[in-house]
């Protein structure tokens, strides 16, 4: 088995230092001069108001959150923290009402569905903005704007989160491939790749050009990113007289991973993408054949018509619960197949929000109300975004430091809250913690259907969070209506099971006591972020699976990171198994986490029957028929053992009494609304 032992990380303890809510109106604060002057790519502040912004006693509203990763623009943000900020700087056509159900917004959609020319169903989504709309800087809202984030997430060289490209939208294809004619060049392709590029047919020159391009598919950062000397010198080669040559030690490197984990490696997805994307670039090269989606039309400044060659159960949601991006803004020198200017901006957002962005500096975002948005004006001038660790949120807000924020909702969190005389709010979370495991680092399915069976969910739960939280048992929310509610466990704690599979994958203990396969122990490196003292529901169930395994002689490496360093070696293939939660999930659609060709991938789940499942799915409009599909798909991804639901919790928020006026919050607080929905409401003392 492929093992990428890593040396233990040192996490880096960062020294925050808190921003002091409830700033009074009469106490210059020059902080905010200095991060605008320091901030050169920030839009432009001086627009002068045509509205007056009402204040309080208090003037600055300090959100407690963790890490941003800095990319604060709606096509690209991936992390949940970034979106925080985004949502206040954007603002949507639609969106979801307390119930989850699509309203209004800034704008309007309608269905209606058209019977084509060969007799199958076609839905033509009618989309419209509110005309007279600007955004902060002055400049108007029309309907470009919308369409300006379709054709950037449609784009073939897009790379962030958004599904929009592979949405069965009339002439999307033809534009992603840049020609009418794509069909038979893909399957020629499709072909070709699995004549030449499977794992039994590659040959060892392709082979070592797929690991030296991929730089060991993601592992290989550099000679000082790990300690590749003592990993080779561990695999019985010899790297003297070449430590320090960068080209020559990842040159030993492609032979060791080539001779000693050719089954470890996925060349073929790789090839397949390489060639398509060269298809595409060369299409390109040429000139742009294809400039526009021929199912999307331009009606007038306020309205656009999106055609689907099929019906969708989340088409609406497609079109309209998206961000108005400003093309004025970005799309300066957008044109198609070069994105980079957009991603220029991804830390200078601008939109037609509640608020406008100021600036991004020593973990704290600043904001300022948007006095030309299009609804009622904020009545707080001043939002922040303060970085706080999970462990100090609480803490910190009863200090005073922090006005609102969102702890792990847990019953000491709730004593600790009340004692102090303080709000809060507990919805079910729309999504779920989950352990991951990665196919591509562990290929067999036998080490991890063992591993699965190690983990000892409910007393870790229990412990955590009581009451607050439940164990489930499969990879999706259970506040989204396909979750299949009478879904049984698939594997249960058994280490006795476990062993049986490790033995299946052909494990045996050696003569000093250790699980080893050609001569190498299992051993698995997990990371998990819990603020670097195990503080996370999940630690108790890695405590227990690394005592199960050293009791059969494997190993299991506990990596407790900060989540940015979490996000960072998942995303390089760095782990073999990572903790973490999914949020803001809405509908049924795995097609993001679980597709072969899904953004969110980060498994390495490839599989046709599943692929053609959530096909299916998405088109499937009767419901009961829809939610057997939906358990299909979700006994494929067990049986797959990439994923191990953990649980769905609580979602708490917490709220300073003495710096918020109470009555100011939403009136219901569900899965799908807070304050962040109802921000220019909110007063502050």
């Amino acid at each position: 088995m492929k093992k990428k032992v890593l040396s233990l990380l040192i996490v880096l303890c960062m020294v925050i230092s808190l921003v002091a809510c409830g700033k009074k109106n009469d106490t210059k604060d020059t902080s905010n001069d200095a991060e605008v002057a320091e901030t050169t790519d920030a839009p432009d502040a001086t627009e002068v108001p045509d509205k007056v912004v009402a204040t309080g006693t208090y003037d600055t509203l300090v959100i407690g959150t963790q890490t941003f990763n800095g990319v604060f623009n709606g096509m690209f943000s991936s992390s949940a923290y970034d979106s925080q900020v985004q949502d206040l700087i954007f603002t949507t056509v639609s969106w979801l009402d307390p119930d989850g159900v699509l309203i209004d917004n800034a704008g309007h959609v309608e269905a209606k569905e058209i019977t084509a020319e060969d007799g199958h169903t076609q839905v033509e989504y009618k989309v419209s903005v509110k005309p007279d709309m600007k955004f902060s800087d002055g400049e108007p809202v029309t309907i470009d704007d919308v369409l300006f984030y379709y054709y950037v997430t449609a784009d073939p060289t897009y790379d962030g989160s958004s599904t929009f490209s592979t949405l069965d939208i009339v002439g999307m294809k033809e534009y992603y491939y840049d020609t009418p004619d794509y069909t038979a060049k893909l399957d020629e392709i499709t072909k070709e790749v699995a004549a030449k590029y499977a794992l039994d047919k590659i040959s060892e020159e392709d082979y070592k050009a797929y690991l030296r391009d991929t730089k060991l598919a993601g592992w290989w950062a550099g000679i000082d990113s790990y300690d590749w000397v003592g990993y080779l010198k561990g695999e019985g080669y010899d790297p003297t007289g070449i430590e320090t040559d960068e080209e020559k030690l990842l040159e030993m490197l492609v032979d060791c991973e080539y001779t000693k984990y050719h089954d470890g490696y996925d060349p073929q997805s790789y090839y397949q993408d390489k060639l398509e994307g060269e298809f595409i670039t060369g299409n390109l090269a040429d000139g742009v054949n294809v400039t526009e989606i021929s199912g999307i039309k331009r009606l007038d400044d306020y309205t656009c018509t999106v055609l689907f060659n099929s019906p969708n159960i989340s088409g609406d949601k497609q079109v309209a619960w998206i961000p108005i991006i400003p093309k004025h803004y970005y799309g300066k020198d957008f044109t198609k197949g070069k994105l980079e200017g957009i991603k220029a901006l991804n830390g200078a957002p601008l939109g037609a929000g509640p608020y406008k962005f100021v600036s991004y500096q020593d973990n704290i975002v600043t904001l300022e109300a948007n006095t030309l948005f299009f609804g009622e004006t904020p009545k707080i001038p001043t939002v922040k975004f303060q970085v706080v660790s999970e462990a100090d949120k609480v803490d910190a807000l009863i200090a005073g430091d922090i006005d609102i924020t969102d702890p792990s909702a847990s019953l000491e969190v709730i004593d600790q809250v009340e004692g102090a005389g303080m709000e809060y709010s507990l919805v079910d979370n729309p999504g779920y913690g989950y352990i991951a495991i990665n196919a591509e680092t562990i290929p067999d399915v036998n080490v991890r259907k063992g591993l699965m069976h190690l983990m000892n969910r409910a007393p870790a739960v229990e412990a955590y969070y009581g009451e607050l939280a439940e164990v489930i048992e499969r990879p999706m929310t259970p506040t989204v209506a396909e979750y299949p509610k009478d879904a049984k466990e698939v594997y249960g704690y058994d280490p006795t099971k476990a062993l049986d599979y490790f033995t299946k994958a052909g494990y045996a203990k050696d003569s000093s006591g250790k699980l080893v396969k050609d001569g190498e122990q299992l051993q698995i490196t997990v990371g998990i972020g819990g603020d670097g003292k195990m503080n996370h529901p999940s630690a108790p169930i890695l405590t227990q699976m690394a005592n199960d395994l050293q009791a059969v002689g494997a190993e299991l490496i506990i990596q407790d990171l900060d989540f940015s360093t979490l996000v960072s070696l998942k995303d390089s293939g760095e782990l073999d198994m990572w903790v973490m939660a999914w949020g803001n999930s809405t509908d049924c659609d795995l097609t993001q986490i679980f597709g072969s060709k899904g953004n969110d991938n980060d498994v390495h789940l490839y599989s046709d029957e599943i692929d053609k499942l959530q096909a299916e799915i998405l088109k499937t409009v009767d419901f009961d028929a829809r939610c057997k599909l939906v358990a299909q798909e979700l006994d494929l991804i067990m049986d797959a053992a990439v994923y191990m639901p953990v649980y769905q919790r609580k979602n708490m928020e917490i709220y300073n009494a003495t710096t918020i006026k109470l009555e100011t919050l939403p009136e219901r607080t569900t899965t799908y609304w807070n304050y962040a929905k109802d921000i220019n409401k909110l007063e502050m003392q």
